[in-house]
């Protein structure tokens, strides 16, 4: 398991520590399925929604607030089970955690920086970090650099390009998890008084 704990953040890598986590109803402990991805906001970093495979195999999308990410289930509130037009205005932005990987990071002013290999949440928070890599080398031995989910500044309607700030690699690019957990919760404590 890929998690990183750090005092206070329980950082869970999507692909290998959700995709596939059991989701129960919390009020009878019913298996509903299980996560099939994580809906994020590309340019804000907030997780709004859980996708879920049903028991039936069907696909349906869960808001966010409607779920606790546990350390070994996803806890849906009862009642949370609605048709995906219902929970629409919430999900609005939001694209499938996996639907990041491989998109390009390009700065403002025309740098590729590299590729989103791996995106992360906060069970706290609920906000995503990228991990940045620039070739299948990097990704596997672990370089690269990780970026808060809300740096980037736009991401591309054909989610091939999030393009971030020109001074990415000086002032926002973090050698480690750790380290972007910490500079990007730092405003977020503050921020809700935690």
């Amino acid at each position: 398991m890929s998690e990183v704990t750090n005092n206070k953040w329980n950082m869970l890598n999507v692909a290998e520590d959700l995709k596939g986590r059991a989701v129960l109803k919390s009020d009878t402990g019913e298996k509903l399925g299980e996560v099939e991805d994580l809906i994020i906001h590309p340019t804000n970093g907030q997780v709004l929604g859980v996708g879920l495979r049903t028991m039936e195999g069907a696909s349906v999308a869960l808001a966010a607030d409607d779920c606790i990410i546990g350390p070994d289930a996803v806890m849906v509130a009862a009642g949370a089970l609605r048709p995906t037009m219902d929970t629409g205005d919430v999900l609005a932005g939001g694209v499938n955690s996996g639907t990041l990987i491989g998109a390009n990071v390009v700065t403002k002013d025309g740098k590729l920086l590299g590729r989103v290999s791996e995106v992360h949440v906060s069970e706290k928070f609920r906000m995503a970090i990228y991990r940045i890599a620039e070739s299948t080398l990097q990704r596997f031995f672990g370089g690269g650099f990780f970026l808060a989910g809300n740096m980037p500044l736009a991401y591309s309607l054909d989610g091939k390009r999030l393009i971030v700030p020109s001074d990415t690699e000086d002032k926002h690019a973090r050698p480690s998890l750790a380290e972007a957990v910490e500079s990007s919760t730092n405003g977020m404590e503050r921020a809700v008084g935690a």
